[in-house]
């Protein structure tokens, strides 16, 4: 088994060890290195693997490797890394602790909003990841964002608090009469990390000495998930990071906006409803113009199909004026929507033809994509006004 030396001392970011094993991986085009004790933490438990440097190597992986040999469960780790390093030689690594101690920040602040979820609503953490940019808390339960806020500031109090982080490996015998959080079951010796007064559990990795080093703990996020929700969450320096991302961002719409901070989200709403009801007018405007470019078209006794083209159109009222063509004219009633650099968007109707037959040939002739009904076919097309209108008119 590789000694783990975080569970000591997760500070120690230079360690020395001897190489066991050095194989390569042909899938992983790298070197396979086990070592009899190291500092570096692998992925496990939901959590990213360390980074560093072994024997002047960048490491480019850490994965643990769980097997019963004989009847006795060992665990041994693997470092990636792209040169080989000679079996039986003493080398030295370095941990990145920059990353070890980012993610030290995130898991120890997962840990106390478990707990304090465990404790006052009886719900399980059920799942957890701690990604590169965010982490994720699964809940077996629904809790409303009410219930959440409380969590989160009971659980910077425990953060203001600075109390000591304790782990622990029970005996058999303490750790069976151990109330304790784990989501599965678990083989050979057990880490017991104790966050006294919110959280017991047991877990594999890296921790802070002192709950004060966590800094700012986050929700930032809440959604339903599987029965329960998902809740997001940064610690530390991530959360102030977010924390001004989001203030520059309020700070330009608020500029933007010629609104104080404090009453964007009513600039907002008032912004919207101000663009509902010009988008109302718009739409006013162009029914109308369809209507006065309909006036002008040849007469269906000497035109079988009817073709309107318009610069701008939205959706609705492109569908009504087709339909206003088909009701009058015997063949196709056409409208383009668009222009010949940016392309069409089209809507054909008709009330005695088949209007998929068009879908096709227009997919043959100009790369149509789009399709519909017998009585309606939409879609856009790159195409030059003058040869569609060629063809469409003599269909």
């Amino acid at each position: 088994m590789t000694r783990k030396l975080y569970d000591a001392d997760a500070r120690l970011l230079s360690f020395s060890g001897r190489v066991l094993s050095c194989e390569y991986n042909e899938k992983k085009s790298c070197y396979e290195v086990i070592l009899d004790q190291t500092a570096f933490f692998p992925e496990e438990g939901g959590q990213m693997p360390d980074q560093g440097v072994l024997d002047g190597q960048t490491v480019t992986d850490v994965q643990l490797r769980k097997e019963t040999i004989c009847g006795n469960y060992e665990e041994t780790i693997v470092h990636m890394v792209k040169s080989p390093i000679t079996v039986d030689a003493e080398v030295t690594g370095t941990i990145d602790w920059n990353r070890r101690f980012d993610q030290m920040q995130q898991h120890s602040g997962e840990h106390i909003i478990s707990g304090l979820i465990h404790h006052h609503y009886e719900l399980d953490n059920v799942g957890f990841h701690l990604g590169a940019e965010e982490v994720t808390l699964d809940f077996n339960g629904t809790l409303t964002l009410e219930q959440l806020r409380a969590i989160e500031k009971e659980a910077n109090e425990a953060v203001k608090k600075n109390f000591s982080v304790e782990i622990a490996f029970p005996d058999p015998e303490t750790l069976k009469n151990l109330n304790y959080r784990s989501k599965i079951e678990l083989k050979g010796p057990v880490r017991i990390v104790t966050f006294p007064g919110y959280d017991i559990c047991a877990c594999c990795a890296p921790h802070v000495e002192r709950t004060g080093e966590i800094g700012l703990i986050k929700i930032t996020n809440v959604q339903s998930h599987r029965g329960g929700i998902r809740v997001n969450i940064l610690c530390g320096d991530r959360a102030i990071a977010d924390y001004t991302q989001k203030q520059d961002s309020v700070s330009a719409v608020s500029a933007s906006l010629s609104a104080p901070a404090s009453k964007i989200a009513e600039a907002v709403e008032k912004l919207k409803q101000d663009n509902l009801h010009l988008k109302e007018q718009i739409c006013a405007l162009q029914a109308a113009l369809m209507e006065t470019k309909m006036a002008t078209l040849p007469s269906p006794a000497n035109c079988s199909n009817a073709l309107l083209t318009a610069s701008e159109l939205d959706a609705i009222a492109s569908r009504n004026t087709a339909n206003q063509l088909a009701d009058t004219y015997p063949g196709f009633g056409a409208v383009l929507v668009g222009s010949d650099e940016n392309g069409y968007r089209f809507v054909i109707a008709s009330r005695r033809k088949d209007c998929r037959e068009l879908a096709a040939l227009f997919r043959k002739e100009f790369g149509a994509k789009g399709g519909g009904s017998a009585e309606m076919i939409q879609g856009n097309m790159k195409v030059n006004l003058e040869e569609f209108e060629a063809l469409f008119m003599q269909l």
